[in-house]
């Protein structure tokens, strides 16, 4: 059963990976799209900063797919800064940053690989999705981290 059961969940997240669709490009205001996700994310146990130079920015994006990687990216921020007295994330332009406890030096280059994880009930397709969404709009995402300090996930779009 247990077998079965571990199948079925790698299955799943095969499919998640392998069905992804091509990005449907419209425009996107950029302080709507912050806006949308001070609404998913507010400040409770962890302080949210939310701030954008360029509120008016359009880009021509899939709002969705985009969304599904700043939700992932802010997701796993929440959970690496659970033991900081202080937690705090940034969104700033595309760039999502947290004050966690960062990423393993020897890990750093395998994030982003399908089903690697180092977290005990992970997956390993959040970011591996995020990186396949961000190929499929023609942009790139990247990791910047620090063992003790955080780590930083900075999002680059063609700007047309």
């Amino acid at each position: 059963y247990r077998r079965s059961k571990g199948l079925l969940g790698f299955v799943e997240n095969y499919r998640k990976l392998s069905r992804l669709s091509m990005p449907v490009l419209a425009p996107v205001r950029m302080e709507e799209l912050l806006d949308d996700l001070k609404k998913l994310f507010p400040s409770r146990d962890i302080h949210y900063i939310y701030r954008t130079e360029d509120a008016d920015k359009i880009l021509m994006l899939d709002r969705s797919q985009i969304e599904q990687v700043l939700i992932n990216l802010l997701k796993n921020a929440g959970e690496a800064c659970m033991e900081q007295e202080i937690p705090e994330k940034r969104i700033f332009m595309l760039t999502v940053t947290d004050n966690g406890s960062g990423i393993l030096p020897d890990v750093l280059d395998k994030i982003f690989v399908p089903f690697f994880t180092t977290k005990p009930t992970g997956s390993g397709i959040g970011l591996s999705l995020c990186k396949q969404i961000m190929n499929l709009h023609g942009g790139s995402i990247s990791v910047s981290s620090e063992i003790g300090k955080g780590s930083c996930f900075s999002l680059k779009f063609l700007c047309k």
